[in-house]
């Protein structure tokens, strides 16, 4: 072990179960739910749990081939040690209370490593931060649908309405265990431009979470998963058939998870990354997430950093005035 780790304890395995912690997990990192993207997520996934006196530091590694300039405009695959929830998620996959520690072990590990939804980067010498996808996240003051609905100014308003108006012919189902919405979940995987992994079908079927489903004429068009912490709604997954309008389904499947929050009295609705535009028409504000990347080759980690502009994901968004009160 090299000299600034003499004093670090580290636990490391495949099994999150053989794994020593003296902390409590938050969401999402419980033992159910990473056991069971252990065995829906088929890329090879560890843990580790890092604590040096008060300090420590739990993260999620698998190993995945990947375009490092997924977020970028260029192609090049590489295998890569990515630090980030096997699942897709905007939250980091990782919980300390000292980023620095963690990510000066992180280094010594060999080869590329991508550590995934940084919200507030502290950075360490030779690591490389760049811009990822940003999170939209909804702010709730509502207490009745009608109430935001009044609240929003009239072309957001008349958009939704006719989401609505063109969606009323759709029947919903909530937690029906007979739809099967794996191939609809296959679709919008294919079809996004960021595939960092991709869920098994037994994932949809036992995840404990509601699962909204939207049917016409008695056939699945699209679905939303969803999962409420305390006073957050979390918008897991979605998926559609691309051969019906999903314009309006989209922008009416958003409204009825809105809906869904306002009824059970959601303070924060974390509806994840990509559609950013069409998430803030409806309400919703951008979040920051940053990326870390290092190579244990110091001559490929000193070409990661000097290109650094080619790995960012570039955005600009108009500031959307959604609402009559600023």
């Amino acid at each position: 072990m090299k000299k600034q780790f003499k004093h670090l304890k580290i636990y490391h395995s495949d099994d999150f179960n053989k794994i020593k912690l003296n902390i409590k997990l938050p969401y999402p990192f419980e033992k159910d739910l990473l056991r069971l993207l252990k065995k829906e997520n088929k890329f090879e996934q560890e843990y580790y749990y890092l604590e040096q006196g008060k300090d420590y530091a739990f993260f999620v590694l698998y190993k995945n081939k990947m375009n490092i300039f997924t977020f970028g405009k260029l192609k090049f695959n590489m295998k890569l040690k990515v630090i980030g929830y096997p699942c897709s998620l905007s939250n980091a996959g990782y919980v300390t209370n000292n980023e620095k520690m963690m990510l000066d072990y992180i280094k010594s590990l060999k080869g590329a490593k991508l550590v995934l939804n940084v919200s507030n980067p502290t950075g360490s010498e030779g690591i490389t931060v760049g811009q990822t996808l940003p999170t939209c996240v909804f702010y709730n003051r509502f207490h009745s649908v009608t109430e935001y609905l009044t609240a929003l100014r009239s072309s957001y308003r008349r958009r939704i309405n006719k989401a609505i108006k063109n969606c009323e012919d759709l029947e919903i189902k909530i937690n029906d265990e007979t739809i099967d919405v794996y191939d609809l979940y296959l679709n919008t995987y294919n079809k996004s431009d960021y595939k960092l992994e991709k869920l098994e079908s037994n994932f949809f079927k036992v995840f404990d979470g509601t699962k909204i489903v939207f049917l016409k004429d008695k056939k699945a068009i699209g679905f939303v998963l969803l999962k409420k912490v305390e006073d957050k709604l979390i918008f897991m997954f979605c998926g559609m058939d691309y051969r019906y309008n999903t314009a309006d389904l989209y922008y009416y499947m958003l409204y009825k998870i809105i809906e869904y929050a306002i009824d059970r009295q959601c303070k924060i609705i974390d509806f994840g990354q990509t559609s950013e535009e069409t998430k803030m028409k409806l309400g919703a504000l951008l979040e920051k997430r940053y990326f870390y990347a290092h190579h244990s080759n110091p001559i490929i980690n000193f070409l990661v950093n000097i290109g650094k502009d080619f790995l960012e994901y570039k955005y600009d968004f108009p500031q959307y005035r959604v609402f009559k009160e600023g």
